[in-house]
């Protein structure tokens, strides 16, 4: 049974939201602020107000689309010149939500790469390394992938300045070797090849990190930078292609047959031509 305490606070609330008081107040209070995202725990420090009506606040400041939540707890805020769409582009929010999430990431692959000046086409989706599961999600246009990789945090990353905030971006050189451990979230070994070659690469970046990487990785992307003049100087790479015996397919979703480079013992079992 509802009491008459319970009714009385949802009704001050629904009025607060269509008069433009109280929580609206809020939104655009935060946003005057430089905030991107606010949680249910700081709405209710601010007003004062019960869970209940926090609740009935944010459905409604949702359906005008004043925010949106990405994951449970989180709301992402929406200014005026976005509000026809309800959302924003990731990278204003992605920070935030993985450390809402208790998770170590970066941007990864495509993403990455674009931030590094190297799109040969606009990524559609947003690519994220994280430490441990996190759950796809799409939020109107915008989608969000994320990767686990456990060793994720042996990798190099640089900070970059975001829209909103600082962000944690793969390296060139840990972005190419993402990349050439798994060419498909790259749009497959044409398109990595066509990114590769609009990466301004350290070689020896690229030897350090080496030793570290898987030796199927390291042998596919040593293949990929030599044969396409990539970079040189890749010496350190290739002493660990030719370890030991084993051979790696160039497309790892391919058939394991063809002919083989020496130098790098990869099967060539695909043609190498960038994409156009």
């Amino acid at each position: 049974m509802i009491s008459i305490p319970d009714i009385m606070k949802v009704s001050d609330t629904l009025t607060f939201v269509v008069s433009g008081r109280g929580f609206a107040d809020l939104w655009d209070g935060l946003l005057s602020e430089g905030r991107v995202t606010t949680t249910q725990a700081e709405i209710r420090d601010r007003t004062g107000s019960s869970v209940g009506s926090v609740r009935v606040a944010v459905a409604e400041a949702q359906r005008r689309h004043f925010l949106f939540s990405p994951v449970r707890g989180l709301y992402v805020l929406v200014p005026p010149q976005y509000r026809s769409q309800g959302t924003v582009p990731a990278d204003w929010y992605l920070d935030d939500l993985c450390r809402h999430l208790h998770r170590d990431y970066y941007l990864g692959y495509l993403s990455a790469a674009a931030r590094h000046g190297s799109a040969h086409q606009a990524p559609q989706v947003t690519q994220t390394m994280v430490d441990r599961t996190v759950a796809d999600r799409t939020l109107g246009p915008v989608r969000l992938r994320f990767y686990t990789d456990r060793r994720m945090s042996e990798w190099p990353v640089a900070p970059v300045t975001g829209p909103t905030g600082s962000l944690r971006v793969a390296t060139p050189e840990t972005c190419a070797f993402d990349l050439a451990q798994a060419p498909e979230r790259g749009g497959g070994v044409g398109n990595v090849v066509t990114v590769l070659r609009g990466l301004t690469l350290d070689t020896e970046a690229l030897a350090r990190q080496a030793p570290r990487r898987p030796r199927a990785t390291v042998r596919r992307l040593g293949f990929l930078l030599e044969h396409t003049d990539t970079v040189g100087g890749l010496d350190a790479l290739a002493k660990i292609a030719i370890a030991d015996y084993n051979r790696t397919p160039l497309d790892p979703t391919g058939p394991h047959d063809g002919p083989v480079d020496r130098r790098w013992h990869v099967v060539l079992n695909t043609t190498v031509e960038p994409d156009e």
